[in-house]
């Protein structure tokens, strides 16, 4: 079976070859008789010079004459159908005009906002409070985190009076803080004690918290993963006559007892954090730590949900800047564009907005890296916001790549033949 061809000219560039051929043979008759007639011309010159005629000639046409039109060969006009083939399909498959790129203000100001961003996290977040690291440098915690920590409590560090009332009025199974309360319970709970247990309790999670505390508070439990990453389910007996009343308040109840817990010393978890005790294997530092006792370590040093929020501030700035800069930077829309046209702006508008998004969160979290060099490899440095923000634009950028094409490819050769149209 003939394979399909985009651009099939077969037919109509036999009917070319014909026409050509007969029109290249028309032309030499008429060039063979041309040429007649000159002859006879100059012998009748040359009669009447022998007559003694005067003779004027005229030798503007004694040029080399036409030899008729070349007729190009089958495989010649083949060879020219295979290369409109080609370019055809180059145009077709490419993606580089659904990718719009970015100018060079563009890239400047993306590692600008990127940069500003590195420059917050250096000395607006720095780490969670003042410490000396390895016993031997000493490090400024940040103001900011600082301030939050004095949120919610007295001159004395005591809870006020509303927190204070919220935390004894939310009594939950899963804020058991030692072992001694697990009674006939015979598993091995390692690492667990007073300021430890809302790291481990995966009911104080900010995120995750609601699924297990709806699990624990129905059933009088206690859900957590130890310092060895053993996943424990623990029936409580104080909590085993929880009346319905109090189950069906589950929801407020979980809430309550987190915001009374946010303004404690030892504060809450960032969410998910609670998770990486399942994390057991590394070796990092001195003490040759595993990735689960290196944070357990940073949340006992103060790397909490209020230090989360300050660390929140690099890509809070990126995403304000970034976004500030392509509004007022992408062209307006035509009122009397098509739809069709509309749509792809719309789309490689947002395209664009991600790539700008790209690059600043990759400068700032190149940053990030430079300052936990700078600060002797201390991982308290490290910013688990702005992590996250360059993994979310990563993931999108790969969407952005991945993504069904034929649309926007339809929309792009209709605006291509619509422009070489009118030029014609």
């Amino acid at each position: 079976m003939k394979k399909k061809r985009i651009v099939d000219l077969e037919d109509e560039l036999t009917n070319v070859q014909k026409r050509i051929f007969d029109t290249s043979k028309e032309l030499k008759s008429v060039n063979d008789i041309s040429q007649e007639n000159k002859n006879a011309i100059k012998s009748l010159e040359d009669e009447l010079e022998e007559l003694g005629v005067p003779i004027e000639r005229d030798y503007s046409n004694t040029k080399n004459q036409s030899q008729g039109i070349q007729v190009y060969s089958e495989e010649y006009f083949q060879r020219f159908s295979d290369k409109i083939e080609k370019e055809v399909l180059k145009e077709i498959t490419s993606n580089s005009n659904l990718l719009p790129s970015l100018t060079k203000l563009d890239y400047t100001i993306a590692v600008l906002i990127g940069f500003t961003g590195f420059l917050i996290d250096l000395l607006l977040v720095k780490i969670p409070k003042d410490t000396t690291y390895l016993n031997q440098y000493t490090q400024d915690g940040s103001q900011l985190t600082k301030w939050l920590r004095s949120l919610g409590i007295n001159e004395e560090g005591k809870l006020n009076k509303f927190l204070s009332n919220l935390e004894e009025n939310t009594k939950v199974s899963y804020d058991s803080s030692t072992t001694s309360t697990f009674e006939g319970y015979d598993g091995e709970v390692s690492g667990f004690y007073p300021k430890t247990h809302r790291l481990m309790s995966l009911g104080h999670d900010p995120f995750f918290g609601l699924i297990f505390s709806l699990i624990d508070i129905f059933n009088g439990s206690i859900s957590l993963i130890d310092a060895k990453g053993q996943i424990h389910y623990i029936a409580l007996e104080n909590f085993q006559n929880t009346p319905l009343k109090g189950k069906a308040m589950a929801p407020l109840l979980w809430f309550g007892h987190l915001l009374s817990d946010v303004c404690t010393k030892m504060g809450i978890p960032i969410p998910g954090w609670g998770f990486t005790q399942l994390l057991q294997f590394g070796s990092f530092g001195e003490k040759d730590r595993t990735v689960a006792d290196l944070t357990r370590w940073m949340y006992l040093n103060g790397y909490d949900l209020r230090h989360f929020i300050t660390m929140g501030t690099v890509p809070g700035v990126i995403e304000l800047f970034t976004r500030i800069y392509f509004k007022y930077t992408s062209p307006k829309e035509e009122l009397v564009s098509p739809a069709y046209a509309k749509n792809l702006k719309e789309i490689h508008d947002y395209v664009r907005l991600q790539k700008l998004l790209f690059a600043a969160h990759s400068v700032a979290t190149s940053g990030n890296v430079l300052k936990i060099i700078l600060h002797q490899g201390n991982p308290l440095v490290f910013n688990t916001a702005e992590l996250l923000g360059f993994i979310k634009q990563s993931a999108k950028m790969k969407q952005i790549y991945t993504r069904e094409k034929t649309g926007e490819k339809v929309i792009k050769g209709r605006e291509s033949i619509n422009k070489n149209w009118n030029n014609i």
